[in-house]
């Protein structure tokens, strides 16, 4: 039994770092649920978090209250559901889960903006495949760069049952990830395919990243490049967290900022049993709520 105990708080200690780096360094917006597998009438529970400064314990902390909105998908019906802000995060808490099946939340966020050391933005537009344009910022005479950034992001939940399509319904916003086969039905080895979307087209030749957070503190980043069709293919070769995303910058046409980027983010988790480590605390976000 203490060795159970001792491993465990190893574990905890170890996811902590890895999600810490994971939030920090790569510049992700992304949704996580407390808990993917859940039951009928438990409470879903999920936060926004966003980061690119390394090492910034703000990377964990989400945009100011009012700045979008959260809709839940869960059968055939369509919920508008109230952010909760507090002084960490952006969340959605103890939302009561009435029906079986696959839920999709959505979470749409209108603009806001950062400021960033011109060498950081390079480097985050050639890690997301933008060499043309990470080309333009350093030759760039500026020594910090204004970018405005929006954000399209979705989680997919299982409730008891994994049926339902709503993990393949293209909401219509202008960058979007798409799901084509459903994970919560897949074994492992099996392929996931997913489609990027931009205004409502497919789009080719675009970089997306793929991070697997195990349960272990691992993470494992995958970079993947869309097809004609917009398709990217990718296995469920670990049990963990699966987050898929892409990130599109370009020169603002607008005079409030330099550069202005769209963020999509599609999370969903992968285990054999139906269930992991699903608590914040488990993936190393303390106690903030």
């Amino acid at each position: 039994m203490i060795m159970m105990q001792m491993k465990r708080v190893s574990l905890l200690i170890l996811s902590a770092l890895v999600i810490t780096f994971l939030v920090a360094a790569t510049g992700n917006y992304f949704l996580l649920a407390q808990n993917f597998f859940l039951k009928k009438g438990d409470m879903l529970s999920v936060r926004l978090f966003t980061g690119l400064q390394p090492g910034d314990d703000a990377g964990q902390e989400g945009p100011p209250a009012g700045a979008g909105k959260f809709v839940l998908y869960e059968g055939s019906k369509k919920i508008d559901l109230a952010a909760q802000a507090t002084d960490t995060v952006i969340a959605i808490q103890d939302y009561k889960i009435v029906n079986p099946g696959l839920a999709l939340l959505q979470y749409t966020q209108t603009a806001a903006y950062n400021e960033f050391d011109k060498e950081e933005f390079e480097k985050q537009l050639n890690e997301d495949g933008n060499t043309d344009l990470a080309k333009r910022v350093a030759k760039n005479r500026k020594l910090r760069v204004k970018e405005k950034y929006t954000c399209y992001l979705k989680t997919l939940v299982k409730v008891e049952k994994n049926s339902g399509n709503v993990y393949e319904k293209v909401l219509g916003d202008p960058l979007e990830l798409v799901l084509k086969t459903n994970p919560y039905k897949l074994n492992y080895g099996d392929d996931v395919t997913a489609v990027l979307y931009l205004k409502d087209k497919p789009l080719a030749n675009e970089v997306l990243m793929l991070y697997i957070k195990t349960a272990t503190g691992n993470v494992h980043p995958q970079k993947l490049v869309t097809d004609a069709e917009g398709r990217v293919y990718f296995k469920l070769s670990r049990e963990g967290i699966y987050i898929l995303r892409s990130a599109r910058t370009q020169v603002s046409d607008t005079k409030d900022a330099d550069f202005e980027t769209m963020w999509a983010s599609f999370t969903f988790a992968f285990s054999s049993a139906n269930e992991l480590p699903n608590s914040y605390k488990e993936f190393g976000f303390g106690d903030k709520h």
